[in-house]
């Protein structure tokens, strides 16, 4: 995918450093979700990185899972498309650019998070502002290089906190999608950017 890879790292590594939907529904906090959750993966890879680095696509399921519960596609896609285009959208076609974007996000995340199985998670703060959630963290990816900050931007969803959008070191997630994908949506169609997504994947 020739959009998506030239995100940074940075952008990247957050958001699969987050846990097992297992570690999510044993947690009360936003804070915990991420924390405790973060262990639990790093500890899944270090058990299994052989695996995962002979043959990744056996990672991808376990991704899958962990992006599933803790990440509102919803919010993601009208962020990236704008309300009225996310408005006008039928529920459809609404569903396979979820699919896509997901299934194209967990190829990226599961080749990230194997080569930075060692990172570490620290809290620095969390507070709670008109319905939002910031957790701020710091992460060290080790090997030399220096750590950096990440805010996670949690919101409520059907009761549970999912993620919808990630800074890291003041780079948006979700700002360097749109960036990326809506001059293609502009010019193309979100149709027909969902059918590339959709044949990448």
């Amino acid at each position: 995918m020739k959009k998506l890879k030239k995100f940074s790292l940075a952008l990247f590594l957050p958001l699969i450093l987050i846990g097992t939907p297992i570690s999510y529904a044993d947690s009360t906090t936003p804070e915990n979700i991420i924390l405790s959750a973060a262990n639990n993966l790093f500890a899944d890879v270090e058990r299994n990185k052989d695996v995962y680095v002979n043959d990744i696509s056996s990672f991808y399921g376990r991704v899958d899972e962990i992006l599933t519960p803790i990440i509102d596609f919803d919010i993601l896609i009208k962020s990236i498309t704008g309300k009225k285009k996310y408005n006008d959208m039928p529920v459809e076609l609404k569903n396979r650019f979820k699919l896509a974007l997901k299934n194209q996000l967990i190829r990226i995340y599961a080749k990230t998070i194997v080569e930075y199985a060692n990172s570490k998670i620290t809290i620095i703060s969390a507070s709670e502002n008109k319905g939002f959630y910031l957790v701020k963290t710091e992460l060290s990816v080790g090997k030399g290089k220096p750590s950096f900050q990440v805010i996670y931007v949690m919101k409520k969803s059907s009761g549970s906190w999912k993620i919808v959008e990630v800074v890291a070191n003041g780079l948006r997630l979700v700002k360097s999608l749109r960036k990326s994908l809506l001059p293609e949506i502009e010019e193309n169609g979100i149709e027909s950017v969902v059918s590339r997504l959709e044949s990448e994947s």
